[in-house]
């Protein structure tokens, strides 16, 4: 996935793998977040491919790569849009596989459980929040509208989590 959101960024403009990572950080973060570690060796892959180029220029006294996408790269992006969307079961699978056998947990243990995963989605779900404040003149919708999709499904988490306690275990959430 790493891969298809770079050639997406480099279909608009040239870039330098900072670049990447800032761009990543104030977009794509709430359903995809790659640190360094993963997009140099993401845009070495993609050179290797011959999918990006990149020129070397000196900025402030210092070299740097500004990544750009090839033709091949365009087409490969494209194919990629263009598929039928896939479905996934693995944007919850984690927190519900451990749910399915929360019967091996004391109440206690699930509440503790359910409760700091409601505040560290909640955490997630302010940091979208923060970021669309950034974003509110921004001109492409796409991006608002991937940005309001992860906040719609963080409130919904928020309000599943605590509707669970609620009526399993009779715990009332603020």
């Amino acid at each position: 996935m790493t891969k298809f959101i770079i050639l997406g960024f480099l279909m608009t403009e040239n870039m330098t793998g900072y670049d990447i990572k800032q761009k990543m950080s104030i977009s794509t973060s709430n359903f995809m977040d790659a640190s360094f570690g993963s997009i140099y060796p993401s845009l070495k892959k993609l050179e290797q491919k011959k999918l990006i180029c990149f020129d070397e220029i000196v900025e402030n006294g210092k070299l740097k790569k500004v990544y750009y996408i090839t033709e091949q790269g365009k087409e490969e992006f494209m194919t990629w849009l263009r598929a039928p969307i896939e479905t996934s079961k693995t944007s919850a699978a984690s927190a519900l596989s451990k749910i399915f056998f929360f019967d091996n947990l004391s109440n206690e243990e699930i509440i503790s459980s359910i409760n700091t995963y409601i505040e560290a989605i909640t955490i997630l779900k302010n940091n979208l929040l923060s970021i669309k404040k950034l974003l509110n003149n921004h001109d492409n919708n796409f991006e608002i509208c991937t940005l309001n999709f992860g906040l719609d499904f963080y409130e919904f988490s928020i309000d599943w989590y605590k509707n669970y306690l609620d009526k399993r275990l009779n715990v009332k959430n603020s």
